[in-house]
């Protein structure tokens, strides 16, 4: 081996170890008086979706709230070109996927890691977990892969998917591109999926702390040339996850004699998902491709007690879907492309609560004679599945008139519907527990026009958007006597968005973009749970006013370093009706349209290629969100800060690499990643005595990854918050300590 290369990694290896040692022990100053909204109890059955939170007995059933992935489909050959000269323009980051399959990180962890962007969660695998960007989080992100909107798809979170079948997630923050055709206020997450090379086989297991395995297997094969040019892609893809999520955590439901908060040990909070697909892509028929794709999956969740213990309660759920593409460029006429992806998935999950035993708290637990259930503290005892139904079409078509000018037109046409069923339930209670069926049809249609000035210094990229929705929501009676009432909302309304990039000289280029947003209710916001959620028949959409201005820097060949990348952000945000929920232990409440929300912010991104070896980054947000109209119902002040939203975090990232170390076509990499993220209030502070304070984290990970025969077989290991720092995304709830992971992969072609 090379000396100069053994000592560039002897270097690495101290420099790494100086830099953990020194951050375990230096003290981080947090910055003072910073706030958040009210907390926002989500009360999603986890029978509606495979989610659940039940605040009133503490406990967490939720599977990723975010979204739920059902089939994963392949981006087009022309959908990846639009894209391409689009992100140009817009506000968004591309976190390149590829970097990170041989490493045993989720999806989560890596949006984490992106500028304006930080991801909630409230446990291990399977747990529920919140994208928030530039202060915006929940059903205000939307979440696609290659495009197409998937929160109401299955029941499998966004976590489920391996990273090794992902080529690049971007992150759009504050404007979600009319190309998209979905509506969004806050931001998306688009997950661009990785084209299977043709006649291979791509295989993964990882294991890690806490009893979680992850494996993943795709294998496509090409058959040549089977009528004239046509040619037939075939190939599956599976994976499997399990976790015990059993660590140790504080609650502050729970004091010691000294009235700290004690720890427990999450002991029901088991879960396993898995996932089975198969495709088939007929190509270069009189269509470039033709694509059939049908899709199983399912997963098995405990619930987790916070609050108290929780000892039987469970959810669980199946999903099976199918999709059906089209793709063709000069359609009929030169430079007219074409693109057509329908779907139809069927889900059904169940809530499983029926215990005899109820806690009181996490030592002191009754058996009743009768079955009184865990998860309400009222004693209503449930056995609730919702059959969900989903059918998908996208429509997508691009044509260049002239040269530099483009236009996009791009259609979504959705239908969902629910038929919740709880007999068992209602039996007991002698009401209707699970709440009553609903349907949802939406259509939103985009066009853009794309236009390129002095060479495509000058790009513009402007959009306009349709947005319908009619909801028919069987609305809860007052009385068993009274037959529940069918009401029908119709919902229209117009969004549309300006961009600029101009490049000033060749290393500098300036972005300023302009959306006006809507985002329609979600169907579990218009229906309710039929317990502590209910109907909320008189929704209004989101609406939101996005500005944002950026600087991108690019230098190269400097002095004393390979390269130095800068991009730097401001933003702007006016937000009205925005859609919130507010738990009562003594009855069922609906979502509602609150108050005005304005907010701001500046982020960062700094990326430092010292030399062929050595990179180093860092980069920085800071969000102020603010209500904007006295609320008398919670006495909540003009202008007061929204709490339960963090205000200031950054990210820092030292990595090594090096090629050809040991052999020819290997490769190795060393890196140490920190996030730090300022304290900020649980509640509004109304009061200056307001102790419910989320702490100030600084986390810790690092990691080493070495691969061999130009990639094909690697290995990675891992370890989590090595300083075993407490941490925390919820209200006292403390987030996993220090924890390991190694992984395996190969892969032949």
């Amino acid at each position: 081996m090379n000396i100069r290369k053994f000592a560039t990694v002897f270097a690495a290896f101290a420099a790494f170890a100086v830099i953990s040692a020194y951050a375990q022990d230096d003290e981080v100053t947090s910055f003072e008086d910073f706030d958040e909204p009210v907390a926002e109890s989500n009360a999603t059955d986890a029978s509606n979706g495979g989610t659940s939170e039940v605040n009133a007995a503490g406990g967490s059933a939720s599977s990723e709230d975010v979204t739920k992935l059902d089939l994963l489909s392949v981006e087009t050959e022309s959908e990846a070109e639009q894209a391409a000269i689009a992100k140009q323009v817009e506000t968004v980051s591309t976190i390149d996927a590829a970097e990170l399959q041989n490493t045993s990180k989720s999806v989560s962890k890596a949006i984490n890691s992106a500028s304006g962007v930080k991801v909630r969660k409230s446990g291990g695998m399977g747990s529920e977990g919140k994208i928030n960007i530039r202060g915006m989080e929940g059903k205000n992100i939307k979440v696609l892969v290659n495009g197409v909107p998937v929160e109401t798809q299955g029941n499998l979170g966004l976590d489920d998917i391996p990273i090794d079948q992902i080529a690049d997630i971007e992150v759009y923050k504050g404007y979600i591109p009319a190309r998209f055709a979905t509506d969004g206020a806050g931001g998306a997450i688009n997950i661009v999926t990785k084209k299977r090379p043709t006649n291979s086989v791509d295989a993964s297991y990882s294991f890690s702390s806490f009893n979680t395995h992850k494996a993943s297997v795709a294998a496509s094969h090409l058959i040549d040339s089977i009528a004239g040019a046509a040619s037939l892609e075939i190939g599956v893809s599976g994976y499997f996850n399990h976790s015990d999520n059993d660590y140790e955590f504080t609650s502050p439901y729970m004091k010691s004699s000294t009235g700290a908060d004690t720890s427990v040990v999450r002991d029901h909070d088991h879960y396993t998902s898995y996932n089975v697909q198969a495709f088939a892509n007929l190509m270069n028929a009189w269509f470039d491709q033709i694509s059939l794709g049908a899709g199983f999956g399912a997963f098995d969740k405990q619930i987790q007690g916070i609050e108290n213990r929780i000892k039987e309660a469970a959810s669980e759920g199946y999903n099976f879907g199918v999709s059906f593409g089209l793709d063709k460029k000069n359609f009929f006429a030169k430079n007219l492309n074409f693109g057509d992806n329908f779907s139809f998935g069927y889900a059904e999950n169940k809530i499983i609560d029926t215990s005899r035993v109820h806690c009181r708290n996490w030592f002191s637990c009754d058996t009743a004679q009768k079955n009184v259930g865990e998860l309400v503290s009222m004693g209503l005892p449930r056995l609730r599945t919702v059959q969900v139904y989903d059918f998908n079409n996208l429509l997508n078509f691009d044509y260049q008139f002239i040269k530099d000018q483009k236009i996009y037109w791009n259609t979504l046409i959705k239908y969902h519907k629910e038929n919740p069923e709880d007999d068992y339930g209602a039996k007991m209670a002698q009401f209707n527990t699970a709440g009553l069926p609903g349907e949802v049809f939406s259509i939103t249609t985009g066009l853009s026009l794309e236009k390129n000035f002095f060479d495509s210094r000058l790009q513009n990229l402007l959009g306009f958007k349709f947005h319908y929705m009619k909801a028919e929501i069987s609305n809860m009676p007052t009385s068993l006597l009274i037959e529940p009432a069918v009401e029908s909302n119709d919902y229209h309304d117009f969004s549309y968005d300006e961009s600029l990039m101009f490049k000033v000289v060749k290393p500098l280029s300036v972005k300023a973009s302009y959306q006006h947003a809507v985002r329609l209710p979600t169907p579990e916001e218009l229906f309710g749970d039929g317990i502590r959620v209910s109907a909320a028949t008189s929704l209004k959409p989101e609406q939101a006013d996005n500005f944002n201005f950026g600087i991108s820097v690019d230098l190269q060949e400097l002095p004393l370093v390979t390269r130095l990348r800068f991009d730097g952000d401001v933003f702007y945000s006016y937000y009205k009706d925005r859609i919130h929920y507010m738990s009562s232990a003594q009855m069922s409440t609906p979502y509602f349209n609150m108050n005005p929300i304005r907010a701001w912010g500046y982020e960062g991104d700094v990326k430092l290629d010292v030399n062929e070896w050595v990179l180093l980054g860092t980069n920085w947000t800071f969000q102020d969100l603010r209500n904007m109209k006295y609320t008398a119902k919670q006495g909540v002040p003009k202008k007061a800060i929204v709490p339960n939203i963090p205000r200031f975090f950054m990210n820092y990232l030292a990595e090594f690499h090096i090629g050809d170390l040991f052999s020819k076509e290997d490769f190795l990499k060393v890196w140490w990643s920190a996030n730090y993220t300022d304290e900020y209030f649980y509640g509004w502070k109304i009061s200056s005595r307001q102790s419910r304070k989320i702490k100030a984290s600084f986390t810790q990970d690092v990691g080493v990854e070495y691969s061999i025969w130009d990639n094909k077989l690697g290995w990675s290991f891992e370890v989590d918050n090595i300083t075993d720092s407490e941490s925390f995304d919820k209200f006292g709830e403390s987030k996993p300590g220090r924890s390991f992971a190694t992984k395996i992969r190969y892969s032949f072609k």
